[in-house]
């Protein structure tokens, strides 16, 4: 559990490090060399530890399949804290969690990747963070509003991936979404029973009523 909250913290680290350069580009030289020296050990670190577990693990295959977000975590160290939730919240609350944790960092990710690459291309429409963050949401939406839109093949290439990715965690809450409300109002044998005799009962009394009439 220690190790866990230690990684948590290189995982805040290495964001700090990313997004500095990029939201403040004027800084020196050095400070950006220190941040990207800083990434890659956090890096490393991430890679060093799922190589460590992957060796000690007895089946690797088993291994490899049930800790695909550990691997996830190498390509972006800024979902530590999805693989962090998935292992101490129940299913439904875990798929809640990782969706909705996913949303926030694979938006910043996006909105700080997409800033790196447009900012200075001739004809860019994405200038300043504000704008990037605004392109990220609309795009993870699907509502895509026009005014603010990648123009160099990285950025669209960000844009390609985030768009799929929101698609995907939409499906995600969705189906949960159904799931729970399902398992919410499943009616079930005990319902079913009670409605085999309140229509007994009615039966009843018509026959009551007609002897009666």
């Amino acid at each position: 559990m220690r190790a866990e909250w230690r990684l948590l913290v290189f995982a805040g680290v290495f964001l700090v490090a990313y997004a500095t350069p990029i939201l403040f580009p004027q800084l020196p030289r050095d400070w950006k060399l220190a941040c990207w020296l800083a990434q890659l050990g956090c890096w490393l670190l991430f890679l060093a530890e799922y190589v460590i577990r992957f060796v000690l693990a007895h089946d690797k295959k088993a291994f490899a399949k049930a800790n695909v977000l550990d691997l996830l975590v190498i390509v972006l160290p800024l979902l530590m804290p999805v693989r962090m939730l998935q292992r101490r919240l129940g299913f439904q609350r875990r798929v809640l969690a990782f969706t909705a944790t996913s949303t926030l960092m694979l938006g910043l990710a996006a909105s700080l990747a997409v800033l790196h690459a447009e900012r200075h291309a001739p004809g860019a429409t994405i200038l300043t963070f504000g704008d990037a963050t605004w392109w990220a949401v609309t795009t993870m939406t699907t509502t895509g509003y026009g005014d603010t839109y990648p123009v160099t093949p990285d950025g669209r290439l960000i844009g390609s991936a985030l768009m799929l990715g929101g698609v995907a965690l939409l499906g995600v809450v969705t189906a949960t979404l159904a799931s729970w409300f399902g398992r919410r109002f499943d009616t079930g044998d005990d319902t079913e029973a009670l409605l085999r005799e309140a229509l007994k009962e009615i039966g009843e009394l018509k026959e009551m009523l007609r002897a009666k009439g």
